[in-house]
């Protein structure tokens, strides 16, 4: 039975596929850069082919005319997108930092990074308060204080070592054998820091303002630039929903399970996020250098792809090649239409959010729109993760009414969005629910965040080797 499987036209195909699928894998392997500029390549030409056909058929429109208009229109709004949102999306997500920082309790022991060192530095600058004493000199030379005084907390935040006593060497050999047995405690560090001092700001700051508001920026700074502050709303949300005929102990075991579980939310949020918003300016320029590799690459794969369609078929036996041609034909079809589908459906959803947070009076309606956006390429896993920060800046009114009505909003229009999506992908194969949320699992585990925006298409590629070659062979008597 195995002889015959082998000799199967399909099973041939299926290894050939395989093999094809290997050396793919290679080349996504080889960098992330690489494996994005690849993924971003092939999805142009996905969103060009169904628009030279659409112009061909219908506008009698040259299919090399089509293309440059379609690369134009999606490469010129994509580098207007990145030139004039750039400086309002990182000075918003600065901002809305400190609404998430407002949320979760406040540990004492937590110690702060120089990302929100600079986050309080903006804040303190950016205050209503403090900007009303200032002239319109001192207003346009904001900008460059912020920056000296950043530099000068990263100077005074790097650990300085100290020479070591006997006494403290000593320490550090019983704590090194303490941690080898498991039982490991701090006893004592070895590296000290230095504290900002108000000469020194005040130095600072009086390179830019009046004397009387260096003097008050410096004691703010001096006050609250190195502390993590926290209106802990969490309290607010939990004291509206839980029952009120409730017996003070039980109320105060609630109140203590939900801080210790946010208390373990915000050390995993504090280790990723600063950390991921600090690479903002890199992750920009790393951007850019995709684009371009992706536009010339969009260029050549489009203009060459009716003749790749011809080519890659003849990568197998000739024997297999009708199988492997409807194989790659259908995968072709399903994987266009899912992404033309769920890129429509995100940019649709991020635009509907982004109006909707704006109409409501809430701020920040442009980064929580492309948030909401960019969340939705991720089928099921996405939506909770695009909820999250919108819940935070519905719970930063204090207003609990206004957060449930922005989650009934966000119901409504991720239960359109789900129709919407499911009309554009009729008559096409879908993934099921388990297997897209496993994929994003495995995609996660090996490539991050891009992995589970690309694990869908692998699910249908996965999915059409099944329906083509595996099942075919299984059926046989």
């Amino acid at each position: 039975m195995l002889r015959n499987i082998i000799k199967q036209p399909r099973f041939i195909a299926a290894v050939f596929t395989l093999i094809y699928l290997i050396i793919g894998l290679v080349v996504f392997s080889i960098s992330l850069r690489t494996a994005v500029i690849v993924f971003s390549t092939f999805t142009v030409v996905l969103f060009l082919e169904p628009w030279t056909r659409l112009a061909q058929k219908y506008f009698k429109i040259k299919r090399s005319l089509s293309l440059g208009f379609g690369l134009v229109i999606i490469f010129v709004g994509l580098i207007t997108l990145i030139v004039f949102l750039t400086t309002p999306l990182a000075k918003e997500a600065s901002k809305f930092y400190n609404i998430v920082v407002d949320f979760f309790p406040s540990v004492e022991e937590t110690k702060i990074t120089s990302f929100e060192v600079n986050t309080n530095i903006d804040r303190l600058l950016s205050d209503e308060n403090f900007a009303t004493g200032l002239t319109q000199e001192e207003k346009g030379s904001l900008e460059f204080l912020s920056k000296d005084l950043k530099s000068y907390y990263a100077e005074i935040m790097k650990t300085v070592p100290t020479m070591e006593t006997p006494f403290e060497k000593e320490l550090k050999s019983i704590e090194e054998s303490l941690r080898e047995k498991g039982n490991y405690i701090v006893i004592m560090s070895s590296d000290q820091t230095r504290e900002a001092s108000y000469e020194e700001l005040n130095d600072v700051t009086s390179r830019y303002l009046s004397p009387s508001n260096a003097a008050m920026l410096s004691q703010e700074l001096l006050a609250n630039a190195m502390q993590v502050q926290s209106q802990e709303l969490w309290r607010e949300v939990v004291a509206y929903f839980m029952p009120k005929n409730l017996d003070p102990a039980r109320q105060a075991a609630t109140y203590e399970s939900v801080r210790n579980f946010l208390i373990q939310v915000q050390n995993i949020l504090r280790e990723v996020l600063p950390s991921l918003l600090e690479k903002v300016p890199s992750f920009i320029t790393s951007t850019g250098l995709v684009i371009f590799f992706t536009i010339v690459g969009a260029i050549y794969l489009s203009y060459y792809f009716l003749s790749i369609k011809e080519i890659v078929p003849k990568l197998y036996p000739k024997k297999v090649r009708k199988i492997a041609t409807e194989f790659l034909s259908d995968t072709y079809k399903n994987l266009e239409r899912y992404v033309i589908s769920i890129v429509l459906v995100a940019i649709i959803v991020g635009i509907v959010v982004g109006i909707a947070i704006k109409a409501m009076g809430l701020k920040y309606s442009l980064l929580m729109g492309l948030w909401a956006a960019f969340t939705n390429l991720i089928p099921i896993v996405g939506v909770p993760l695009e909820f999250i920060p919108l819940f935070l800046l519905a719970v930063s009114t204090q207003n609990i009414v206004l957060v449930i009505i922005l989650l009934i909003v966000l119901a409504v229009v991720h239960a359109a969005a789900f129709i919407l999506f499911l009309v554009f992908m009729k008559g096409y194969n879908r993934i099921n629910p388990v297997m897209i949320i496993l994929m994003i699992v495995v995609a996660g585990q090996l490539f991050g965040l891009f992995g589970a925006i690309i694990a869908v298409p692998f699910a249908i590629l996965i999915k059409m080797l099944w329906i083509h070659f595996v099942s075919p062979l299984l059926d046989e008597e």
